[in-house]
């Protein structure tokens, strides 16, 4: 819930005792229409805040909630069939390379509540084609000709005139499509961890082994190294946060995807012979590394001091994790607990998740953030999806790693309702488990549709809403089915 002080005018309620509670730490106890006097009828506290996200009404200490997390314990059928996958991702390919121009569109969806969709959003272009590269074998065809065609998009970016004073065209939030003009209105800029997103995604493409020698020291190393140049003089600046709301310069999301993109970097750089830019990469890491500690809390990671319970906390789990680094592995106390604390934050943000729960639908349907008013404030398909993948990959990763350390396991118990056996199969099986819970809710809302994943469910319908064909959404969700592939593949 979230409530405009412009609207109402009285000071803050001074808090004690029960009420006590810190905004990153209350569980929201009303509705978007309460007010004093109906949130105190029921029992529980009323607080205003100012400059912080929030609930006003929350549960008192010792009264919270649990997880609302419905634990469904079989792996043994999908939840989504090949053909559903195969149709999702002809969805997610005709939003690629469109008009041949090497453009990734965020949505083929000209009216949402955001506006039109019809463009290439560098950090959404940047993820897709991540994703692209994860679910499509090297050796089809349109493979290479794809990222190539992306890779030429990139460079043409970076060569773009700049429109906007003292903004870099690298951190550019869009670009117009088919010609890669800067979209030159008013919007949320900079935001500066495209730069290291594209580069995750063209180092993926150089280290596969398909384009030729000569494209990788013409194309794409000159990409690369573009971007990543950038991050080292500008990872600790000011920039919009994932959702293009806020600024701040320091995101969970923008540090920790930097923080993989340095590391991938400087390996990259070493087997192009340029040692020197390597050790910058390097370093560059080791910098932005110092500063990830201080967005753990002590009990969930938060993606910044204004806006700390934040589904761009999963995605970021997913796209910033390095395996040559432990730090938010899957199984982790700290990626264990975020995952419990927000299950329970979103269990009580939106009434489909009640009726959800109440009804026996496996899993929990997980949004932006606590608060969030952007076309009424609801879950998202592909926050959704990447929780799941957490659990998916937490699963394989319990199988190379053992089993997790006791806090972690008790953590995980917690936000998934759910009691693990004691050896590492049978926890990375509860854990793969848990993951289809959380796409099998996701499949009660989308499954309907076709194939189709739009953007956002209705909080209180389950339909989905806003913009149609969600690149992003499909991205998210094709990546979570993978990572399950790939569990199976091995258990």
């Amino acid at each position: 819930m979230k409530f405009s002080f412009a609207a109402l005018a009285f000071a803050p309620i001074a808090l004690a005792g029960d009420c006590a509670i810190s905004a990153s730490d209350r569980a929201d106890c009303g509705e978007l229409a309460s007010n004093q006097d109906s949130c105190e009828a029921v029992g529980c506290c009323w607080s205003p805040l100012e400059n912080e996200d929030g609930p006003w009404c929350f549960y008192s200490k010792g009264n919270e909630p649990g997880s609302c997390f419905v634990f469904q314990n079989s792996t043994d059928t999908a939840p989504f069939s090949s053909s559903e996958i195969d149709t999702m991702k002809g969805y997610f390919t005709d939003n690629i390379n469109v008009e041949q121009v090497g453009a990734v569109v965020a949505a083929p969806d000209h009216d949402t509540p955001g506006g039109n969709y019809y463009y290439h959003w560098m950090r959404d272009g940047a993820l897709t084609m991540r994703a692209f590269q994860v679910i499509t074998p090297t050796s089809d065809p349109s493979y290479k000709t794809t990222m190539e065609s992306y890779t030429n998009w990139v460079l043409g970016r970076q060569a773009a005139t700049p429109v906007h004073d003292g903004v870099d065209v690298r951190v550019e939030p869009k670009f117009e499509i088919p010609d890669g003009t800067v979209f030159d209105g008013a919007w949320c800029r900079p935001q500066n961890d495209g730069p290291g997103l594209r580069a995750i995604s063209l180092i993926t493409y150089a280290n596969s082994g398909v384009p030729s020698k000569d494209f990788v020291t013409s194309s794409l190393w000159k990409a690369i190294k573009a971007d990543l140049d950038w991050v080292v003089g500008g990872w600790d600046s000011n920039t919009c946060d994932l959702w293009e709301e806020v600024q701040s310069s320091d995101f969970f999301w923008n540090r920790v995807t930097m923080k993989k993109a340095m590391i991938m970097g400087a390996a990259f750089a070493a087997t192009m012979g340029d040692d020197e830019t390597a050790s910058t990469y390097s370093t560059t890491a080791a910098s932005i590394d110092s500063k990830l500690d201080s967005h753990w809390t002590g009990t969930f990671v938060a993606e910044e001091t204004n806006r700390q319970k934040d589904g761009a906390v999963f995605v970021g789990f997913n796209n910033g994790f390095d395996s040559s680094d432990a730090k938010y592995a899957p199984t982790s106390f700290e990626v264990a607990s975020t995952v419990n604390v927000f299950n329970t934050a979103f269990c009580s943000e939106y009434a489909i998740n009640t009726a959800d729960t109440a009804a026996s639908v496996p899993g929990v349907l997980i949004g932006r953030y606590p608060g969030d008013t952007y076309a009424n404030g609801n879950p998202w398909v592909l926050t959704t999806a990447a929780l799941a993948q957490i659990l998916y990959r937490a699963a394989s990763y319990t199988l190379d790693n053992g089993v997790p350390e006791a806090d972690a396991l008790s953590e995980f118990a917690k936000g998934l309702n759910v009691e693990f056996p004691s050896d590492a199969a049978g926890i990375a099986q509860t854990l793969a488990a848990a993951g289809d819970s959380v796409m099998l809710r996701l499949k009660e809302h989308v499954g309907d549709d076709g194939g189709h994943l739009d953007e956002q469910i209705d909080r209180d319908s389950g339909e989905q809403m806003s913009a149609k064909d969600l690149t992003w959404s499909y991205a998210e969700v094709l990546l979570a089915m993978n990572a399950r592939e790939e569990y199976i593949a091995r258990a």
